[in-house]
């Protein structure tokens, strides 16, 4: 994993700490959660808070007050229209900082996590998908979403998935360290093997099961997220979807379905059942054959 290198901006304000001890200070924190193991993307984004609460105070950390934080958080939040998940990780890499090498956490300890928004997430009816994947022609992204909306999975997971996780005997995918750096396997539609086989004999990617524009590379999320875009632009889907939308609409219609909650939780990864209780909006039947919406939108199996 490459890192970038964190240039800090003051703003016209001069700082009376060096910047090379700033740099050295987030390096360290750095340094400190690759070794407890924490995921790329979460390392990148706590980072980012401190890193833009030093750019928008212009003064050396030591220097800031719980009020200047205040300021900053409310500044990310009015002004910048950050999210909820953003804003929860701005305070989260805040308040690694402060705890763990300014030894300050008084200055943190009343710094509040923002309250968690309650929402519907828009997802997929079954006829918008069903049409939506008839009509992509581009074979490696047909399978790309399909695999997305038949596992339930996120972004980095189908990204992560090499061609030795595919296990035809037991129809499962093996998913590595997804979301808490943890394994799981998921269920393989009958309907999306035969498809898989015909993409890797016109394809033949290379380790990743997705290659980018170099073989034995990883698709990128930009690819993903362009190849998502275009197919709800050809169908003229309106609604705000998005990658995670298809995620959404694999438990939604899994609850649809009558699957017991329990097993939608383990497919999905969830640490806790109450976040899969979200999907409980659309129907209200928590028992029955469990099968896979996409074998059943193409009457496989």
């Amino acid at each position: 994993m490459e890192y970038q290198i964190l240039k800090i901006k003051y703003y016209g304000k001069k700082s009376v700490l060096a910047f090379s001890s700033v740099e050295d200070l987030l390096e360290k924190m750095r340094q400190r959660m690759v070794i407890e193991n924490l995921s790329p993307r979460t390392i990148t984004s706590y980072l980012n808070g401190p890193k833009r609460l030093i750019e928008y105070c212009g003064k050396p950390p030591r220097q800031i007050t719980t009020d200047e934080i205040y300021s900053f958080l409310v500044y990310e939040k009015e002004v910048k229209k950050h999210s909820r998940s953003t804003m929860r990780i701005n305070v989260n890499g805040i308040r690694y900082l402060y705890k763990n090498f300014l030894k300050r956490p008084e200055i943190v300890d009343e710094v509040p996590y923002p309250k968690q928004e309650k929402y519907i997430p828009e997802i997929f009816t079954g006829k918008e998908l069903k049409r939506m994947f008839d009509n992509m022609h581009n074979t490696k992204h047909r399978v790309m979403l399909k695999l997305i909306y038949s596992c339930g999975l996120r972004r980095g997971e189908v990204r992560d998935i090499r061609l030795n996780d595919i296990h035809r005997q037991t129809m499962q995918i093996h998913i590595r360290q997804g979301k808490g750096k943890k394994d799981r396997f998921v269920q393989l539609s009958e309907h999306l093997l035969k498809e898989l086989e015909e993409y890797y004999q016109t394809t033949k990617p290379e380790t990743w099961l997705f290659n980018g524009r170099r073989k034995g590379s990883k698709l990128s999320e930009a690819a993903m997220r362009w190849a998502l875009l275009q197919a709800l632009k050809r169908e003229g889907i309106t609604k705000k979807l998005h990658l995670h939308s298809l995620r959404h609409s694999f438990a939604s219609h899994h609850v649809s379905m009558g699957t017991n909650l329990l097993h939608i939780q383990q497919l999905l990864g969830h640490e806790s059942i109450q976040t899969t209780l979200l999907y409980l909006h659309l129907s209200d039947k928590i028992s029955g054959k469990q099968k896979n919406p996409l074998d059943v939108m193409y009457n496989a199996g």
